[in-house]
């Protein structure tokens, strides 16, 4: 199906109205450019541009504008070269306009993009759809009909725009933090009281944290995540060696560096970064080091794909360093009661229906931003990779209460230690914020070792490939080649009742059936399940690292491999090696001989 963009930016612009953004958060305005280059032609049918409203009139002296505008361009979805000519261009239009976004769906070269980054031009890339995907959809939020055209296609534009429109609600986010930077620590939530105690909270008790790691002599390097002008980061600072702290917004980490200058501080390195689409600059010297990472004020719930996430956070820290993070709460009190009041004592409201979140920057500016609640969904994975220390939520009382109550000083401090109280209460999980206290288990994985040493005995011939670490099968597709056939993936099962796992070699693209492990083991399959992160790591290996062979000794492992890797012709084979930063090139002779006594089984 052929693509038209003006029906992209018209069913935009739709579900805008229909999501009631339009005029309360922001204005749409009609926008006609020629560039004299004849490559960039931008009016109403190929671009959107976007005014938000700055707080100029509460802060006349620091916002030279009253609108921030951000112009959004489709026309240039498949263009992969941006010549001088159309950058120049780009730099024509940052005279008028403060952020420009580009919508692509191809791959676009990192250099190019890191330019355009610094130039405040953002690429937002999504997939276009297959047409097995358009088929399979099951929602669509706010269908918007495409006139003359048939179903399949109105869905795909749809699916293409709820894309963009939720890439657009962190771009959103983006906007408002620079917006917010000059006046961040002096104003915002403060005039919010119940918002300004989750500060003060979340404050004690990463400061209790950062203490305790401190006298048990951990306290080299600390990682801040969405730091903002540093109100962590600082503090860390002067409990850790090495702080690393990264904000997507150029404005936070400018007024970040102003105040590490003005306080000479040496420790802390701030990076302008987008943690959730970005590597992190100087990653790979923290990779697995780590004594505490923080992601706080409801970062992680800015993230849309937690696991990802919460694995990176894992690659970092090293064993037995603390994880702080904390998230906006799908089971808050404020959204099952409803005050009549409007003076609130809340920055943002949370929207669940849309995944969203309304902030309020100042009376006057507000902005819808994406936002994905805690719940089971994410309790989950951080219970299945770490060992997890406390989970609270506060505020609960303070969070329906107006603002004006809270600013008398009796029932300020009354409605304090009553929501304190109720934070540690597991039985009643309903303030408006989550915080997750949680540490890597402290076992070190030795399979990298124990296949190193494997391959020495066995003068195997092999090769090691470095690489960023991976989590999936597609991230190691992408890291060695499309080499199907030739890649091997180990799955590692548990039984719940012996403890004892099995492991299963499969070609990569070939998914199993636990039943035909249960079959092979003669148990009903509930007896058995995938292995989770904690006790993969019990065999040595850790996420996205799994190998086929080197597990700890002390586990009892029952090995497979499927009869179509020994028979399937290629001269090396690839497989995990025990560390995920590094994928084992083998020869198939020599990988067959170390898995002679495994069992072939057809899968």
């Amino acid at each position: 199906m052929k693509l038209n963009v003006p029906h992209i930016v018209s069913t935009i612009e739709a579900k805008f109205e229909a999501e009631g953004l339009v005029n309360k958060f922001f204005k749409l305005k009609p926008y006609h450019t020629n560039d004299h280059s004849g490559l960039l032609s931008l009016h109403g049918k190929n671009c959107l541009l976007l005014e938000f409203a700055t707080p100029q009139d509460e802060f006349p002296g620091t916002y030279a504008s009253s609108v921030y505008r951000v112009l959004v361009i489709f026309s240039l979805y498949e263009e992969t070269d941006f010549p001088p000519a159309l950058q120049f261009a780009f730099r024509r239009l940052r005279d008028y306009i403060d952020r420009i976004v580009l919508w692509s769906t191809v791959t676009v070269d990192q250099n190019i993009v890191q330019l355009f980054k610094d130039a405040r031009v953002d690429i937002i890339r999504t997939e276009i759809p297959s047409k097995d995907e358009v088929l399979k959809t099951k929602a669509i939020n706010y269908f918007i009909p495409i006139e003359s055209g048939d179903l399949a296609y109105s869905l795909m534009v749809n699916m293409i725009a709820e894309q963009l429109i939720k890439r657009l609600r962190k771009l959103f986010h983006l906007v408002l933090s620079e917006m917010a930077a000059p006046i961040y620590d002096k104003s915002y939530g403060k005039a919010k009281i119940a918002t300004h105690e989750f500060m003060e909270y979340e404050s004690e008790k990463l400061n209790k944290l950062i203490k305790k790691l401190k006298q048990d002599g951990n306290d080299q390097i600390a990682i801040d995540i969405g730091c903002g002008t540093g109100r962590h980061s600082f503090v860390m600072a002067r409990h850790f060696k090495t702080v690393f702290a990264y904000d997507f917004s150029p404005n936070m980490i400018d007024e970040a560096n102003r105040i590490r200058r003005d306080r000479e501080i040496q420790n802390i390195c701030f990076f302008v970064n987008d943690f959730e689409y970005e590597k992190l600059i100087d990653e790979q010297q923290f990779y697995g080091k780590c004594d505490l990472v923080v992601a706080s004020f409801g970062m992680g719930s800015f993230v849309e794909d937690s696991n990802s996430m919460l694995r990176r956070f894992y690659d970092w820290l090293k064993p037995g360093g603390y994880l702080f993070i904390s998230f906006y709460n799908a089971n808050s009190i404020t959204l099952n009661v409803t005050p009549t009041w409007r003076d609130s004592a809340l920055v943002a409201q949370i929207d669940k229906d849309n995944n969203s979140l309304e902030v309020n920057l100042t009376p006057k500016t507000r902005f819808n931003i994406f936002c994905k609640l805690f719940d089971t969904g994410i309790e989950g994975p951080i219970n299945r990779i770490f060992n997890v220390d406390s989970i609270s939520t506060y505020p609960m009382i303070m969070a329906l209460l107006p603002n004006n109550l809270l600013e008398n000083e009796f029932a300020h401090a009354a409605f304090v230690a009553a929501d304190k109280t109720l934070a540690e209460n597991k039985a009643g999980q309903n303030g408006y914020y989550v915080i997750v206290t949680a540490h890597k288990p402290p076992q070190a994985t030795s399979g990298y070792s124990n296949v190193e040493r494997i391959l020495q005995d066995l003068n195997a011939e092999y090769e090691v490939l470095e690489h960023q670490p991976v989590l999936s099968m597609e991230d190691v597709k992408r890291e060695v080649g499309p080499l199907t056939k030739c890649i091997i993936k180990t799955l590692l099962i548990r039984h719940k009742d012996t403890e004892e796992f099995v492991a299963v070699l499969l070609q990569s693209e070939k998914r199993l059936d636990i039943n035909r492990v249960a079959d092979l083991l003669g148990v009903n399959h509930y007896h058995i399940h995938f292995a989770r992160e904690k006790e993969i790591l019990q065999l040595g290996f850790p996420l996205g690292g799994i190998a086929p062979f080197g597990f700890e000794a002390s586990n009892t492992v029952h090995k497979y491999v499927d009869s179509a890797i020994i028979s399937h012709r290629c001269k090396w084979l690839y497989t995990g090696s025990g560390d995920n930063r590094k994928t084992l090139k083998i020869r198939k002779q020599d990988f067959l001989r170390i898995i002679a006594d495994y069992q072939r089984v057809d899968f």
